[in-house]
């Protein structure tokens, strides 16, 4: 299981471009909390596009979180392209997964995902990737949600768990599936009952049933993420082999390593 710092200890900016090679996974931990005081600034960072999206939210602090978690990837994508923050273009593939326009990203990918005051981004080059978190709650609609959302197998595995523990089993499986779903580039428009998991297999294993609605090619290589106490995560990749992960934090401006 890959762990990610709960505890952030800030260096100073790196003067360089931050390199990443092809058997390398980089994962960012964003802090919610540890942008709140530079908004404004933070703000300024943001695409045209984007300030106006982050002034539709209807609440102050869902606008906020926007603002850092997207400043923050511009941010953090900005130390592997070589350009200003606020430069960073991004292009959308054929079901709207973002990634930096090819002319800037030799090869780079990235995705982010977040829950709450926590937000992750994968970054790799040269293979695609996907993650998620959740921050582990009793579940709305239980029942209805491992219907529409698990496989009979993995219901019954959800079920076989003690009562106390079976919605953060069904996240488990969640940020799994959310995961390869977003490494493959078609998001959740799949159905997720017709994908079955075995969080026990080897990460190139994880996937056990396709049911022809997915694509065979490329396997996905599925690892279990621990972002921090309270959360669970995962997060998935095209590497042939397993990546070499790199874990880093995002301190308003300063990364962590």
């Amino acid at each position: 299981m890959i762990q990610l710092s709960t505890k952030p200890f800030p260096l100073p900016r790196p003067t360089r471009q931050l390199e990443i090679a092809q058997n390398e996974l980089h994962l960012w931990r964003i802090s919610l909390e540890e942008g709140l005081d530079s908004v404004d600034q933070l703000q300024k960072q943001l695409s045209e596009a984007e300030q106006v999206r982050a002034g539709k939210f209807f609440r102050e602090a869902q606008a906020q979180q926007f603002v850092v978690y997207h400043a923050a990837l511009r941010d953090i994508l900005a130390r592997y392209v070589g350009v200003r923050p606020r430069e960073i273009a991004y292009e959308t593939g054929q079901f709207g997964k973002p990634n930096v326009v090819s002319v800037q990203a030799d090869g780079l990918r990235f995705n982010l995902t977040h829950s709450g005051e926590l937000a992750v981004v994968a970054v790799s080059r040269g293979a695609e990737v996907g993650v998620d978190i959740e921050r582990t709650r009793v579940v709305r609609s239980f029942a209805s949600m491992l219907e529409r959302c698990l496989s009979q197998a993995e219901r019954k595995d959800v079920c076989d768990h003690h009562e106390d523990d079976r919605h953060r089993h069904f996240l488990r499986f969640w940020t799994h599936k959310e995961a390869y779903l977003k490494a493959i580039g078609v998001g959740l428009r799949a159905p997720l009952d017709q994908l079955t998991l075995d969080l026990l297999a080897p990460e190139g294993r994880k996937v056990v049933n396709h049911f022809h609605l997915f694509p065979k090619q490329p396997v996905i290589r599925l690892m279990e993420l621990a972002p921090c106490e309270g959360f669970v995560g995962a997060v998935g990749s095209t590497h042939t082999e397993s990546p070499e992960i790199k874990t880093f934090g995002w301190v308003s401006g300063r990364f962590v390593g």
